[in-house]
């Protein structure tokens, strides 16, 4: 048959938003005429279809090109580009002093502080930046020395006027915070927002989350890797808070102690071979809360960063396990998340 691409047998049309719709009643007038051809201003027009419009509405008039080229035009905002040679996977502070090739993201911190009041979420496809985003985040606004994330050899805070020997010297909490520094010295975010950036930079508790290793062969494993996120990140802050405090972990504090003994208890379900998926369930929500408890009585009101976040729920719903065992995993999983925002 004789059928033009965009039209089926039941006789498929183009109305002027550009969109394939059905009407079996013109498909025997339509099916041997060629494909109307539209006006790409015509088709930004919010008017209906001709054989929809009444006598009394008004065809409004159509649009020139630089009107067209106007709705869809990026705001501006300042660039800075370095670096000549192309990286992949490349993490925020691994290309901070090396001549990878890096787009200066800082300012996109205050644009997360302005615009991002109780929560928020950023969702862009893959490979788009998103875990980079955080880290920089993380690295930007945390009041801890964030170790785990810096990648620059202690060699490199020379660059900041420091001796080989006085390096030497420094304890873990003042190299990191200098390493910080260096990834920041020269930003957009520093050069254009002073003022913003001598407030927030590292003087804000955060509690940093990923989830990108959140999967398992059955629930108990799977649930047993969530609580190791939320368990790692908990472990992270009891060694952040005696380098904040300038003290060892105090055992006495009833928060301090509360997240302790939580801690233990998920040990110890990790080492019984019959620990249920409720038990883990319910380990994984306490852990929260007593991870939560603890750094908002200890530091103050946090940034909850969570990376990741939408991998455990995914992983659940491919896994071929038993209806009852997907709703017992997505009932933690939410359980979680409602101790995460209430």
């Amino acid at each position: 048959k004789n059928v033009p691409d965009d039209e089926d047998e039941a006789g498929l049309v183009i109305n002027e938003r550009g969109r394939r719709q059905r009407n079996t009643s013109r498909a025997n007038e339509t099916r041997h005429q060629p494909p109307a051809i539209i006006d790409p201003p015509e088709a930004l027009s919010s008017s209906p279809p001709p054989e929809m419009r009444t006598p009394e509405q008004h065809t409004p008039e159509p649009r020139n090109p630089e009107e067209v080229f106007d709705l869809f035009k990026l705001s501006s905002s300042p660039v800075r580009v370095s670096g000549t040679r192309v990286g992949v996977n490349a993490k925020f502070a691994a290309v901070g002093n090396t001549d990878i090739c890096r787009v200066d993201k800082s300012l996109f911190c205050i644009g997360f502080w302005d615009e991002i009041n109780e929560s928020g979420r950023i969702c862009l496809p893959r490979r788009s930046g998103k875990t980079y985003n955080l880290i920089q985040l993380l690295l930007f606004f945390s009041i801890a020395p964030e170790e785990p994330h810096l990648d620059a050899p202690d060699s490199a805070i020379e660059e900041l006027g420091r001796s080989a020997e006085q390096i030497r010297q420094m304890d873990i909490a003042t190299k990191c915070r200098l390493k910080r520094t260096l990834l920041f010295k020269d930003s957009l975010l520093k050069e254009k927002h002073r003022a913003f950036f001598d407030e927030h930079f590292m003087n804000h508790p955060v509690i940093h989350i990923s989830f990108s290793l959140c999967k398992g062969t059955s629930p108990e494993v799977f649930l047993d890797m969530a609580c190791e996120a939320v368990a790692k990140a908990a472990n992270s802050w009891l060694k952040h808070y005696a380098f904040i405090s300038g003290r060892c972990v105090n055992n006495e504090a009833d928060n301090i102690q509360g997240l302790l003994e939580i801690l233990d208890d998920y040990k110890k379900a990790r080492r019984d071979a019959n620990t249920s998926t409720k038990r883990f369930g319910r380990l994984l929500t306490l852990l929260f809360a007593c991870l939560s408890e603890f750094v908002g009585e200890c530091i103050g009101k946090y940034i909850l960063l969570l990376d990741e976040y939408d991998i455990p729920f995914i992983h659940a719903h491919l896994k071929s396990w038993s209806d009852e065992e997907k709703e017992e995993v997505q009932s933690s999983l939410k359980g979680l998340i409602q101790a995460m925002f209430k």
